[in-house]
């Protein structure tokens, strides 16, 4: 290569990265979700809830897959900041279609979860940039439980310490998919044909994701 010449990245389609994401989101909250829900719990039980308050907060939610639908909204934040306009809403568009999936749910819980939470974490990050996107879901998700409605576990909300616990498997436990994925590979055009060994016309050759 001459020197000043710059590399071409491979590309990738965008249905096959988002497939991707969606199942290394998923591995990432299976491995993640112990840990927080043990800290979600702690913080119940110190609550001394009554039977009734405790099966409204806990045993009547899907809580697995509202954490998924934490983790998933932790990274997509971040796609309309790292990619073009179109490239960003088509991707958003793709994980909107496929997330449910993943998630082996036959409704929209999770989608309408995920686009609830990016759209808290964009409008924090506009109006406070010391704001964490990872503690803005965490309010998302103890909203969603219902935390702040209770009576008796309405303080949680403004425990900055049980927060921090909560946001941490969070933080240190959901790789940095889309910044690693923008290093490696540039995404293909919309004609461009996933898994093939033709040339596209923009000379790009489109291939999986490793």
């Amino acid at each position: 290569m001459s020197i000043g010449a710059t590399a071409v990245k491979p590309s990738v389609e965008a249905r096959a990265a988002v497939e991707r994401f969606l199942k290394d989101m998923a591995a990432a909250a299976k491995k993640t979700f112990p840990a927080w829900q043990k800290k979600l719990i702690e913080g119940f039980d110190e609550c001394v809830l009554p039977y009734d308050v405790q099966h409204a907060l806990i045993d009547a939610h899907p809580i697995d897959d509202y954490y998924y639908a934490g983790v998933v909204a932790l990274e997509a934040a971040k796609i309309r900041r790292l990619f073009a306009p179109d490239e960003a809403s088509e991707l958003l568009s793709l994980i909107g279609e496929r997330v449910d999936a993943t998630a082996d749910r036959k409704d929209r819980l999770v989608s309408d979860m995920v686009f609830f939470i990016i759209g808290r974490v964009e409008n924090a990050a506009n109006v406070d940039t010391q704001k964490t996107p990872h503690d803005e879901v965490v309010k998302a998700l103890l909203q969603k439980l219902g935390v702040d409605r209770a009576e008796e576990t309405v303080h949680l909300m403004r425990a900055i310490l049980f927060r921090h616990e909560l946001g941490e498997p969070l933080a240190m436990g959901v790789p940095q998919w889309w910044q690693l994925f923008r290093t490696k590979y540039a995404l293909a055009e919309k004609h461009e044909e996933m898994w093939t060994s033709s040339p596209a016309p923009s000379s790009r050759r489109a291939t999986a994701i490793v």
